[in-house]
């Protein structure tokens, strides 16, 4: 019954969408008018749906929304299932979703048009704008019985830079288990929150609090970004979310991405699921506190953080990838030169790795030769968020990809994840291109 319900609902959202495809989405996103020519087969791209089926067939999501582009022209933009499968509210591809720590990349660049600006500099300490940060400690010993702790100096001021590139010491509590216990002692939020909590005061807390390791000691995945969201609000004189619409959404276009939504588009945020080792896919019911779900609907709507609290869609979320694609500039607006898009873009952590054997620059991660997977290129950029949304950049291929989903934990990212990406790059090379 399942599998008979899930096939049918493949079918018709497939057939609603593609028929729904203009020659604009949102007025500034253009679908291909002929395949061959960008060198795709369509039926090459009916592996995507077939996957999606199956995601939606073996309870891997509830629901899915994905846009593949190339060369500026979008080539694949569907939705698949439910937005909130319980109340068979139909998934669309306007939906919206939790991006998490997509949610970096784009405060990464607010931060790098204040660099274009004069008002930041990346070597710049961070102290320099959130003094508490000045002289930082880095733990030593650490009782879990008490949470007591001894410290070390850091062997370095933290910069602005280490920000970017996460090198700076500062982690994230549920990756590192004595930082989890301090944090929460302190009432530190990991993500958003629907606690009455404010970015200057949590950052200050947090810069005198010890570092997890010595700065520029590895890639040690955190709080940076949070950080640097309070940064760009010193530096601007403006709240974060004030600097991201000024500055990048209203430009772009990008009506649909906020902090805290309005109430008439609460409901087209996805609901939240968790996989279970048993294969079932349970609705995750928010909890109160630090990391509630609820946040961008629900409770003070008052913490903007800069490392997980937007709320956005694929069409928004293309838009801001298409940018950094093309240089920096989108639809006749340029929100960054291109000269800071290359810095932007190359290894910033000289040889620290991400993962096996990747590098990271400002804000992205890079491909490298030994960490290419998925039939990716060397230089893939990427990254992706916490509740299963993901995104990449291909400049060889001059394509971006972008799958949405609401699912953690997630069990089957192998199957399901990865394998969108494969067959993405397998649909983009494998017909000659048309001239």
């Amino acid at each position: 019954m399942a599998t008979k319900l899930a096939k049918t609902l493949l079918l018709f959202c497939s057939a609603a969408l593609i028929s729904s495809c203009s020659e604009k989405i949102n007025n500034k996103l253009v679908v291909a008018s002929n395949l061959k020519k960008l060198g795709i087969k369509e039926d090459n791209l009916h592996s995507i749906d077939s996957l999606l089926g199956s995601a939606l067939i073996n309870n891997w999501t509830a629901g899915a929304t994905a846009l593949v582009a190339k060369e500026g022209q979008v080539v694949y933009y569907k939705g698949f299932g439910f937005k909130d499968r319980e109340n068979k509210a139909l998934m669309f591809p306007g939906d919206l979703f939790r991006i998490a720590s997509m949610t970096k990349p784009i405060v990464s660049v607010a931060a790098l048009q204040l660099v274009e600006e004069g008002k930041l500099k990346l070597d710049d300490p961070v102290s320099k704008y959130i003094p508490q940060f000045k002289n930082a400690q880095v733990l030593d010993s650490f009782n879990e019985s008490d949470t007591s702790y001894t410290t070390v100096p850091a062997n370095k001021e933290i910069t602005i830079r280490n920000l970017f590139t996460h090198t700076s010491g500062i982690g994230y509590g549920f990756a590192d288990k004595r930082l989890k216990m301090i944090y929460e002692k302190n009432n530190i939020p990991d993500l958003a929150t629907t606690q009455k909590l404010v970015l200057d005061s949590v950052m200050q807390k947090l810069g005198s609090l010890p570092l997890g390791v010595q700065p520029d000691s590895k890639f040690y995945y955190g709080l940076n970004t949070d950080v640097l969201g309070r940064v760009i609000e010193v530096a601007s004189g403006k709240p974060l979310d004030s600097v991201l619409i000024k500055k990048i959404f209203e430009p772009l276009g990008m009506n649909d991405t906020h902090f805290f939504l309005p109430p008439q588009k609460t409901r087209r945020l996805a609901t939240m699921y968790s996989e279970t080792k048993e294969g079932r896919l349970i609705r995750t019911e928010p909890v109160q506190g630090k990391n509630s779900i609820n946040f961008p609907i629900a409770g003070a709507k008052t913490y903007l953080s800069g490392g997980s609290g937007l709320v956005s869609n694929i069409d928004d979320y293309a838009k801001f990838i298409q940018m950094l694609l093309n240089k920096g500039s989108y639809a006749g607006k340029t929100i960054l030169k291109p000269e800071t898009i290359d810095t932007m873009t190359v290894n910033q952590i000289g040889n620290l790795i991400v993962g096996k054997a990747n590098k990271f620059g400002l804000g992205l991660e890079i491909a490298m030769p030994d960490g290419v997977k998925n039939n990716a290129k060397v230089g893939k950029l990427s990254w992706a968020g916490a509740f299963n949304t993901m995104f990449w950049i291909d400049p060889e291929r001059k394509s971006i990809a972008i799958l949405m989903t609401q699912v953690y934990p997630a069990i089957h990212k192998k199957e399901f994840y990865s394998k969108f990406e494969t067959l993405v790059n397998r649909a983009l090379d494998e017909a000659p291109k048309k001239k």
